[in-house]
């Protein structure tokens, strides 16, 4: 029941992170839990959480975990 403007607005000010972070990190988290369950195919991954292809995939996983998928993937993997 709020103008978009007036929502981000407030999200803001109530979380400290614009919805559009809010959601890159939500997508980076599920990006992050899918590897550690052993995802394999990283442009599939990258697809299925609605990057428009792997390299943007990569360079957003890497602004939130410090380090690209595939090595993140490597150290997770038992």
């Amino acid at each position: 029941g709020c103008s978009p403007f007036h929502l981000s607005r407030v999200f803001a000010q109530v979380t400290g992170l614009s919805l559009r972070a809010y959601v890159s990190r939500l997508r980076a988290r599920a990006a992050a839990d899918r590897l550690a369950r052993g995802a394999r195919d990283l442009t599939q991954l990258a697809l299925d959480l609605g990057y428009a292809d792997h390299s943007h995939f990569t360079n957003s996983f890497r602004r939130e975990w410090g380090v690209p998928p595939s090595v993140f993937r490597a150290a997770n993997h038992h």
